[in-house]
Order: C-alpha cells, then structure tokens, then sequence
C-alpha cells in the first residue's frame, strides 16, 4: 500500500519497475523538488478500461478483488482492447480516431505523464512510429502513472479524451477533426511539421449514417458485477 509520493528522480526509477512506493526518509535529500504529493487512505484498487457497449463508451472499471491477480501486462493488454472495440463501431479507421486522441491529449496544459513544460512535455517521450506503438504508448503511460502511486488523473483523462475523440467523430466536422488528427500525427512524429500534407484514403473522415453524440460520455469506474466502485481520493 501507498501512503505517499514524493516525486523524486530516485522513486521514477522504482516505479518504471512496478514496485511499490517505498516512504521517503525522515533525512533522505531530494535529488529534485518534489511537485506533488499523493495521499493513499486505501490500497490502490486493480483498474482496467472497459468498452460498454450499452452506453456507448469507454470506462475505467475496477476490479477487486481479483484471484488470481490480474497482471500488469493483461491489464494493458485487456485496455488497448478496450479502445479499439470501441473505435471499432465506426465509418472511420481506428487509426484515424486514435491520432485524434492524441491530438487531443499532445499538448503541455494537459496532465501528467503527457504534458509538461512546453520546451519538453511528456509526451516527447513517445518514440515509436506505429499507430499500434501510439495507442500502446497512451494506454501504458497512463497505467504506469497510476501504479507509480501519482492518482489517477491519467487514466481519466485518456478516457475522457477517447470518448471525446469519438463524440467528435459523430458529430462530423471534418476539417476540425482533419486539424486534431494532422496535430496528433505531427506531435507523435509520424509525419513532417512542414512542407504539403495530403491525407491518405485510409485516414480520411467518413460520415455516419446516423450521430449518437447525444448520448456520449464519461463514466468512471461503473458498479458492474464483480467490480467495486472506488473513490478519487
């Protein structure tokens, strides 16, 4: 169990790692200034992001307990499936949806892992060149951030701007979601900042026959069977 951070350059280390937090000496000096503390009053529950068809949308569900323990790399595994189940149900590419996502969540006002100082934001971090190595980026940095003991900011935030990226879908203004994709594909490297831009076909936006945007939103962490709803604290 956490019971707090300090967000030290030492303790980034441990928890790229998956160990627990471990509780900083009394005299132990700061290698940096430490920019938030994270009070855990309970153990850190087991979250995973879940498509609920139903409501048409994507979900932070916590699952506890879990016998035997979902592992880390299932829960990431399990998520990434998540979204693309529910990218899934459109005219439009997952591909397109999920560099709309990160156009959405690319920038240094957002919250931490991915955002930052301007001169270097979080999401420089991201170094792969694959839309499967964009989402897999999105969904583990989230995850990580979570089990480094930090809160849960990430994750709703990677859950708001997924359903967002679909309520936008729906609602189609092409040139506007044409400008969040072009900003999510420069961000992450995929294309050039510069220079004439064409979008492929396999990119391009396509209408639906028909909008649910109305009924799009957030849930956060719903009371499912065998799921236990947990506070933000």
């Amino acid at each position: 169990m956490c019971h707090t951070l300090l967000q030290t350059m030492t303790s980034h280390n441990h928890h790229r790692h998956g160990h627990p937090c471990p509780a900083p000496h009394r005299h132990q000096k700061q290698s940096v200034k430490a920019d938030r503390t994270v009070v855990y009053s309970n153990p850190r529950s087991v979250l995973v992001l879940t498509h609920d068809i139903t409501s048409s949308n994507l979900q932070v569900s916590v699952y506890e307990p879990v016998i035997p323990p979902k592992s880390q790399p299932s829960t990431i595994n399990d998520s990434t499936s998540a979204i693309m189940s529910f990218f899934s149900n459109t005219a439009v590419s997952s591909s397109r949806l999920i560099y709309i996502t990160a156009g959405l969540m690319f920038d240094p006002a957002s919250p931490r892992p991915f955002g930052g100082p301007k001169i270097q934001p979080g999401y420089v971090d991201y170094v792969g060149t694959t839309v499967p190595s964009l989402l897999q980026y999105l969904v583990e940095s989230s995850f990580r951030w979570y089990w480094g003991c930090r809160g849960r900011d990430a994750l709703d935030f990677l859950t708001r701007s997924v359903n967002k990226a679909r309520r936008l879908h729906f609602a189609g203004n092409a040139d506007f979601l044409n400008e969040l994709m072009l900003k999510g594909m420069k961000k992450a490297g995929h294309i050039e900042w510069s220079g004439v831009l064409r979008i492929p076909e396999s990119l391009r936006h396509r209408p639906e026959p028909f909008s649910d945007a109305g009924r799009d939103g957030v849930f956060f962490t719903p009371r499912l069977s065998g799921v236990k709803k947990e506070g933000r604290g």
